[in-house]
Order: C-alpha cells, then structure tokens, then sequence
C-alpha cells in the first residue's frame, strides 16, 4: 500500500493519488479528484448518464491515467465510479475514480499520466516508486 501523492493543485481543480495497492495479479490506484466553479459544471456534463444506452453517438469523457512501467506504456483500465457528489448545482464535485494495472513494475517504479482535456487538466505525470513487489516469483519451481 502506498500512501497519498498529490499530483494537481491548480485553481478549482485538485488531483490526488491517494493509494496504491498491491495485489498477486496486479496494482490498483485510487485517485481523489476535487472540482470546483465552472470545472464543476464541465465535469458533470462529459460525465453525465446517458439518456439512451443504445445511442452509440453520445459522448463523454473521464480522467485518462497512461502508465509507463518497465517497457511497457499503456492505458490503465478504469472502472467507473458514482460521483461523490449531486449531479445539481455548481457546488464541488468530488470522485474517487480507480485504475487496475495488471502487472507490478519489476523495477519497483512506474511513471503516471493523468490527464482530462476536456475539463481543463493537461498532461501531467508522476513517478511513483514502490519498491520490490509483496509478491515474490518463483521461476523454476516445481509446483505439482
């Protein structure tokens, strides 16, 4: 587990990773994204339910988190979280939003790409080191 790193701080926009879990089968990130004034307003609007499932012609976006490990670089899989906060208003707008990376950097370090055009966050990135995997590979063992 890895504690909080902020990775955005600009005005009416905060951009937190605030843990990193590892697993046998992979690593989860867990970000906090806090919005506020007109980003707000443009956040729910790329993130609002589709009216028609079926419309294949909607639109919308999210935080976008590219992963850089090893020799690998890739789109981390998001799963799609409810917004912490009411969809009315042009209060904040807070979302816990969380990545799966199916793999553990065998270096113990991997680069973060955080991005959200469409609501204003530019390209940002963050090395994030840590350390050895919990998960020990055995190469070569015999398991019967």
């Amino acid at each position: 587990m890895h504690a909080g790193m902020p990775i955005v701080a600009e005005k009416d926009l905060t951009l937190e990773l605030s843990a990193a879990t590892a697993f046998a089968s992979g690593l989860l990130l867990r970000f906090t994204l806090s919005v506020t004034g007109i980003r707000a307003d443009f956040v729910r609007y790329e993130t609002r339910p589709l009216t028609d499932p079926h419309d294949w012609s909607a639109q919308w976006s999210y935080l976008t988190v590219r992963i850089l490990a090893d020799d690998l670089g890739g789109l981390a899989d998001p799963f799609h979280p409810v917004p912490d906060s009411g969809p009315e208003g042009s209060g904040p707008y807070r979302t816990t939003p969380q990545y799966w990376i199916g793999t553990y950097p065998t270096t113990g370090s991997m680069t973060v790409i955080t991005s959200w055009p469409q609501v204003g966050l530019h390209p940002t990135s963050v090395t994030l080191t840590l350390g050895p995997s919990p998960f020990p590979t055995t190469f070569g063992s015999d398991a019967r």
